[in-house]
């Protein structure tokens, strides 16, 4: 979850770095910031499954999985540079530069930048996560207004709530939880179900999205992350009829060891 539209389906992201006691922009909690040191390297396991249930029909579920290991390669310009090595399950090996200005609201793959629409990624996002706060405590929480669709949402309304803080090992627990209609980044108008062996191309008119999760981060890397959304949709088809839909998809990232990541 960092190559925005650059990498299909699933983006990678960053996992577990060394950076307790770097200096940290003013302004901002450290949690919530990330410090990148030359030569410091990360591993990350992903994970995203999308499943549809419509009543009469067989369920229709797709998974994607990989790992990705990433290395700074510039700690010293605006923004760091990264070389990233990923690997989708089942697809060729792939690598890169990352770079993430704009705070981590846009990210940059060798060279092509976009709006950071990720479900998840390298680093607290200021575009889905609203900007840093300056100080942290339990139980804090700010209102977010995402402007566009995204990767597992439409433009919509979040509240991030502070559950977990560790001011000694700049960590932090966050809740996201939000609401919104429309349709998703890179939606398709129609899909296709299967019942009794007859495969049938359907028009789906979404409805409202709802999506929940927590996620970890330390100097601003994200350590897990787990993110469920739901919507149900309206299906339709001259051969087939209606029929009401649900759709879940949900994200899960966890750090691991560099090593065992390729």
């Amino acid at each position: 979850m960092i190559l925005a539209r650059h990498l299909p389906v699933l983006l990678l992201a960053l996992a577990l770095p060394d950076l307790a006691g770097a200096a940290v922009p003013p302004g901002t909690a450290a949690a919530l910031t990330p410090a990148f040191h030359a030569g410091a390297s990360f591993g990350n396991v992903f994970s995203r499954a999308i499943a549809i249930r419509a009543p009469g029909f067989d369920e229709r579920v797709h998974r994607v999985s990989g790992t990705a290991t990433y290395r700074v390669t510039d700690a010293a310009s605006t923004p760091p540079r990264l070389h990233i090595d990923y690997r989708y399950d089942g697809r060729p090996a792939g690598s890169g530069t990352v770079a993430l200005p704009d705070g981590g609201a846009s990210n940059c793959y060798d060279g092509k930048c976009a709006p950071n629409t990720d479900a998840s990624g390298l680093a607290y996002n200021p575009r889905l996560w609203g900007p840093a706060p300056t100080t942290l405590h339990v139980g804090q929480h700010w209102t977010v207004d995402i402007a566009a669709p995204w990767e597992l949402g439409p433009a919509g309304r979040q509240t991030v709530t502070v559950r977990a803080f560790d001011p000694a090992t700049h960590t932090v627990t966050l809740e996201r939880e939000g609401t919104g209609d429309g349709a998703w980044l890179d939606d398709k108008p129609t899909l296709t179900l299967t019942r009794n062996g007859q495969a049938c191309v359907l028009t789906r008119q979404a409805g409202r999205t709802h999506w929940r999760g927590w996620a970890t981060f330390r100097d601003g890397i994200v350590l897990s992350d787990e993110l469920v959304s739901t919507r149900p949709a309206t299906l339709t088809s001259a051969q087939c009829g209606r029929v009401e839909a649900m759709e879940r998809q949900y994200i899960l990232l966890n750090a691991m060891p560099v090593e065992d990541a390729a």
